[in-house]
């Protein structure tokens, strides 16, 4: 059984996938995309006020979002549905209990553990008839297990009594594997991320915004050798007004936590050719606040 936050997730991920519903069009270049007012219109002030009465938009139904960048729109429209971006999509079929309760799930992500699942250990789990048995037999011994036991690993044929807590347990654990998020560590995508706050920072999508500047933290931290980092401070910079610190402030600190990035050539002539990035680096080795 699915719980509520990965039914409605599901949901909203079908409603995208299959337009069903749909009474409005984003389109970007050649890109179509049937979406909902309702979800739009709660989602941003942006295109509230697109859906409003009087406006074009709402007459005809299509919102052209030619002029900006068509990645940035398709990872944004995305997000709408999925609340994320640049994942595997959380579909109804991955997310429905296994037709085999007990047996471990096949993990899906490239990405997966080598080591082998954790047992379930239903060692503390009361069983009714077990405790009144007990109760009735005051000579049979209850001992707990030992805290060793406890961290058996697990036999890859074990296989849980056919009982209701069981199956619910092996939902729990189908559930918690179908969940995990898949993460792309071969490529930094930080041009990506970058584009992405600066149209979620456009269209008033807040929740857009705060993912895209911590998957660009995150990357930029362990992709620094990446050929993107100097691209993509750029486009930070380029993209976004100067009081605006989402990303700013974590390219800053990722220049004063590694100050061997000024001695690579790429770097050197970003910089030379983003002149607000410039002037910031200048008041940080000078000792200065970066921001005013």
């Amino acid at each position: 059984m699915d719980s509520p936050t990965v039914e409605l997730r599901s949901a909203l991920a079908s409603l995208f996938e299959c337009g069903k519903y749909s009474d409005l069009t984003i389109v970007c270049g050649s890109k179509r995309y049937p979406v909902h007012r309702a979800l739009l219109a709660t989602r941003s002030k942006f295109f509230e006020g697109a859906c409003r009465g009087g406006f074009q938009e709402s007459l005809t139904g299509v919102i052209d979002l030619t002029e900006d960048d068509a990645e940035a729109v398709e990872h944004m429209v995305h997000y709408l549905y999925h609340l994320d971006y640049l994942n595997k999509p959380l579909s109804r079929q991955s997310s429905q209990r296994s037709t085999r309760p007990g047996s471990p799930p096949a993990m899906t992500s490239r990405f997966s553990r080598p080591n082998p699942p954790k047992k379930l250990n239903l060692a503390f789990m009361e069983d009714p008839l077990l405790a009144q048995a007990s109760a009735a037999s005051p000579l049979m011994p209850l001992t707990p297990p030992s805290e060793e036991s406890l961290f058996q690993p697990l036999d890859a044929s074990l296989k849980l009594p056919d009982t209701p807590m069981a199956d619910q347990f092996a939902d729990d654990l189908i559930e918690s594997v179908t969940l995990e998020p898949e993460v792309d560590a071969e490529s930094a995508h930080l041009v990506t991320h970058a584009k992405v706050y600066a149209i979620a920072e456009k269209y008033g999508i807040a929740g857009l915004k705060s993912l895209a500047r911590s998957k660009f933290s995150y990357q930029i931290s362990t992709h620094l050798e990446s050929p993107e980092f100097a691209d993509a401070c750029q486009e930070a910079y380029e993209t976004t007004f100067h009081t605006d610190r989402g990303l700013r402030d974590v390219i800053i600190q990722t220049f004063r936590a590694n100050p061997d990035l000024s001695m690579r050539a790429d770097v050197e002539t970003m910089v030379r050719e983003t002149s607000c990035l410039a002037f910031e680096l200048f008041r940080m080795a000078s000792g200065l606040p970066v921001s005013s």
